[in-house]
Order: structure tokens, then sequence, then C-alpha cells
């Protein structure tokens, strides 16, 4: 009986070679395209007929692609109604910012005449990567000069519409993701006036967000689509990506399973790193009403009182505001007071690489503080380093000021 040897290696079954001059079994693998650890299972049978089991760990290198990297930038200009390409340009000049908090321009430069007109839609690539997805807001142009100046926002800007509040409940049913997919449809794909729909447009969404909320942002049944979508990517993590599948432009909306990014700016590419502190506060409210008016105090254990001398009160702000009766003014003072926070912002600068806006991070701060925050908006330039802004860390500001009172 021959012996005989066979490995079976991510997911095939090879059959060894017995080499007589090197006294070794050989065997050619193919190598995965993805690197990481792998395991063989070795068989082997012996000219008696013994069986045996092995398996070996193998680490696989794999190459990473080679870029072709270009400073250059260009534009696709796509039509606001049609969605057909209108021009590419080169960019003489960007200062991108993508920063859905703020709702920020978007400045660019183009040194040539084009078709492009207000709410056309762009893309910016550079590499070959889209980089920024907007709209045209306006375009300037000085003394028949050729240079053209644009000014863009973001995408979601698109959606910058006042509509009627249908379906609140598919928040609390289907989710939050699901409701704005449908204020999509409705108002701006499958509107009864045809005139106004964008046939473009394809919504995908990928989770479904459940809240017990209500639309807040709304006057008289009516509310700003824009506004809600921009608050529920800052307070429930709802994010939306574009790109052209089959010639439509493809929205997809999702809570992403995003990897949190560790950022150290002692040890990586970073530069330009700044921190900025807020400690303004209320710490007292006065509550007019219709009858008598309603004073509420803020004391250092984060508890509130009525007694103006308690020894344990807060210095800060005093705010006045108004409600109708008085049995509701203590709720109306603590929901001020609720809104206290102790803010600190981070900015920083990262050597040409792209992070998504909001993407989870836990960024080492220079006093080896680590603080798990988020990032909010992004600056590109032609400088090789981006420019990055970082949600609010929010502290419990009781907490910062006491830790400041016992030093």
């Amino acid at each position: 009986m021959d012996s005989s040897l066979t490995v079976n290696f991510n997911g095939q079954l090879y059959t060894a070679i017995y080499n007589a001059q090197t006294g070794y079994y050989e065997v050619e693998l193919n190598a995965p395209e993805t690197g990481g650890i792998y395991t063989a299972d070795i068989d082997y049978t012996d000219f008696m007929g013994n069986f045996f089991e092995d398996s070996q760990v193998i680490q696989i290198f794999a190459k990473e692609p080679v870029k072709f990297l270009s400073d250059r930038v260009f534009m696709w200009i796509f039509d606001k109604k049609t969605f057909n390409l209108k021009d590419i340009v080169e960019l003489s000049y960007f200062d991108i910012n993508i920063d859905e908090e703020t709702n920020a321009n978007t400045i660019i430069d183009i040194l040539k005449k084009t078709s492009a007109a207000a709410k056309d839609i762009v893309v910016i690539k550079r590499n070959n990567e889209n980089i920024f997805w907007g709209i045209v807001d306006n375009i300037q142009n000085t003394d028949g000069q050729i240079l053209y100046e644009f000014t863009l926002k973001y995408l979601t800007n698109l959606f910058n519409q006042n509509i009627i509040l249908k379906n609140e409940e598919l928040i609390k049913t289907t989710g939050i993701e699901d409701f704005i997919a449908k204020c999509i449809d409705d108002n701006f794909i499958n509107n009864t006036d045809t005139f106004v729909n964008l046939d473009f447009l394809e919504i995908v969404v990928k989770s479904h967000t459940k809240k017990q909320i209500s639309v807040s942002n709304v006057n008289n049944g009516i509310f700003n689509l824009h506004t809600f979508m921009t608050n529920c990517t800052q307070d429930y993590d709802i994010v939306y990506s574009f790109e052209i599948s089959n010639k439509k432009l493809q929205i997809t909306i999702e809570v992403k399973d995003l990897n949190k990014e560790l950022i150290d700016v002692n040890l990586q590419p970073i530069s330009n790193y700044s921190e900025v502190f807020e400690t303004d506060f209320v710490s007292k409210v006065i509550v007019l009403t219709e009858t008598d008016p309603y004073t509420l105090y803020l004391l250092n254990d984060r508890t509130t009182t009525t007694d103006m001398n308690n020894p344990n009160r807060v210095e800060g702000k005093t705010e006045v505001t108004y409600t109708t009766n008085f049995e509701d003014a203590e709720q109306t003072a603590l929901n001020i007071m609720k809104g206290n926070s102790y803010n600190h912002n981070i900015t920083f600068e990262y050597n040409d690489r792209l992070i998504p806006v909001g993407t989870p991070i836990a960024i080492k701060t220079k006093e080896s503080l680590i603080y798990d925050t988020y990032i909010s908006a992004i600056r590109i330039t032609q400088d090789k380093f981006i420019e990055y802004t970082c949600g609010n860390i929010r502290v419990d500001f009781i907490n910062k000021l006491l830790k400041e009172r016992s030093n």
C-alpha cells in the first residue's frame, strides 16, 4: 500500500506529491485574495495503512493594489431633471466641506464655462474616488473672466423642502429610515404632481430603527425634511450614502455598522490638533406665568431647588421664559436645565486619509485621555492633510465643575 497525504485549505482539497530527493511531501496551494490567518487540515496515511491528522496555521499576506495618485480633481455635473451627464471639468481650486450639522458651503473654482445651473447634481472625484456629492447652489462669474466660482451644498439639501407631515407612525412601527424613505418617495419620486418628480432617484433602506419619538420640527402640520434628516444623523446615527446604479442616483439610508477608529494624536500623522471647551450653562430659570412667577435654582449635586438661599447653589446664567399655566412652570424650567452640558470639541488634520462622516472614533489626546466620539465634519482642500471635526464630546458639566473646585 502506498502512503498518501492530502491537504484541505480554504475549502479546496489538494493531494501532496512525495519528493524522494528531499524526503518531504510537497503541494502548491492557491492563495486566497484576502490576506489573513488560514488553517490547513492535513490527512496522512502511511504504507501500513495507519491514519494521522494534523493542522497548520498559514498566514497570507495580500499584496496592496497599486494606486496611481494624482493631484488633479474632477467634477461630474448631472442635469437636475434628467440626470444626464452635462460635463466633466477639472477643478483649479476647491474647499470641500462635508458638515451637515452647520450645512456648510463647498467652494470650487473652474477655469471653463459650463452648462451647469442651480440645483444640478455634482460628484467630485480624486484618484477616481468619490469625495463629495452635492448640488449647485449658485455660480458666480465676475466681469466676464474665465474663472467661475461654484457654491455647492451637500447632496441631502436636495430635500431641503417643507412638506406635510404624514405616516409619522412608521417611526414607531417600522423605523426612522422607512419614514424618511416614504417622505422622499411621496414628495420627490411618486408625487401626484408628476411635473416635480425626480425619476432618476432610487431609495434603498438597509436598516430599520424603531423609536418612540415624534417629528420635532413641526409647525401647523408642516416640517422641513432636510432638517429632520440632519437631526436623525446627529441623534440616531442615521447616515445617507450615494452612488450611481443602472443610470439612477441611488440613495441608501441606514445606521451603518462602522468599525471604531483609534486616533492617537501622539503617534499618527496628525497636525493642527486643537480642543475647544465650553462651560456655559443655566443655573437659574425664571418662568413667568399668567399668575405668579416661578423660579428654579440648580444645585451642585445635580438636583434643583426653589430656595434662593440654599448654600449649594451653582453659579451660571439666568434664563427667563414664559408659560401660560403656573402648574406647567416647573417642567418648563426643568426642560431648560436639562439642556445644560459641558461641550468639548476636537479638530485635527490627518495626512491624506479619508474617514467618512459618522465614523465612531476613540481619540487619544496629548494628555493621554481617551474620548469616544465620531467624525461630524470633514474639510478637503489641495493640502494633503484632511481636516476633521469631532462631534461634541458631552461630559456632565456638574462633574466637571466639582472636579475643578476640588483642584
